[in-house]
């Protein structure tokens, strides 16, 4: 790749790792793709997991008819409460490091989401959309990040993603005109991780390749954001030891029933518990 240099230039950014220039991507683009990060045999057990999970939440409704009427087919929701496969994938140290990287320390998973995306299918993911849905303003400091992990390859002919670059910086949608000029769509291998700010607007293409295009996507957040299902309760297991792992799953950050609990919580959670009289 050719590089050129710069004048007039007083100050630059410099990262000094992955994580950084990730994170920097995200900022200036809203963007940004790590490629084959998990091997093909890691993703084709996952892919056959995501399958295994989705057949147990449909027979959970009652079938694929409920999942048409309420437009949630094709859609895995916290396959990690079913298959630990997917817990792992979320405390996956990629997927963490940035999240923290462009958020602090602490985080929350907000939720985790498989995609199935069939050929010539089209899904409510190909309509425009922000992660964080139906907001209209930004912050100073991003909120969330999304990491998609592509199962498949994510090409224009699979329905990869496509974006509208630096839209996490402004609050409104922009107009048709624009958005038939600046769209993106981002190719990356099966393997790899899609990052990108929470509140930039993309959508999913349409598949018309003659196979299915499988993705697991992790949305992020600051605690001030809530889980779109209970995570801890859906594990039905005590909080991880790692206090960095339990607040990511939301054991530290979700709601407790009364003001005894909530005290009692944070006790727990001094380095040395003590009381006094």
């Amino acid at each position: 790749m050719q590089t050129f240099g710069t004048y007039g230039v007083l100050k630059a950014t410099k990262v000094a790792d992955q994580l950084s220039l990730i994170a920097e991507e995200i900022a200036v683009c809203g963007f940004a793709v790590a490629p084959m990060v998990l091997d093909p045999a890691a993703v084709q057990r996952l892919c056959w997991q995501l399958d295994a999970v989705y057949q147990r939440q449909r027979d959970e409704v009652g079938g694929e008819g409920i999942l048409d009427a309420i437009k949630d087919a094709d859609i895995v929701r916290c396959p990690l409460a079913y298959e630990v496969a997917f817990l792992d994938l979320a405390l996956h140290k990629l997927i963490v490091g940035v999240a923290r990287k462009v958020l602090g320390d602490s985080i929350v998973l907000l939720m985790q989401n498989g995609v199935i995306n069939r050929p010539d299918r089209c899904q409510a993911q190909a309509r425009w959309h922000r992660d964080l849905n139906y907001q209209h303003w930004v912050s100073s400091a991003p909120l969330a990040v999304s990491a998609l992990v592509c199962l498949e390859d994510f090409t224009e002919e699979t329905g990869g993603t496509v974006f509208l670059p630096a839209s996490h910086k402004f609050p409104t949608f922009p107009s048709a005109e624009l958005v038939d000029r600046i769209q993106m769509g981002v190719d990356a291998p099966s393997g790899s991780i899609l990052f990108f700010d929470a509140m930039a607007f993309h959508r999913a293409g349409v598949n018309r390749s003659n196979r299915v295009r499988r993705g697991i996507n992790h949305v992020i957040g600051v605690p001030i954001l809530g889980q779109q299902v209970d995570i801890p309760a859906m594990l039905a297991r005590e909080a991880p030891d790692d206090p960095l792992a339990a607040g990511y799953l939301g054991y530290r950050w979700n709601p407790v029933a009364d003001v005894r609990n909530w005290r009692l919580r944070k006790l727990a959670q001094q380095p040395t518990a003590t009381t006094r009289g």
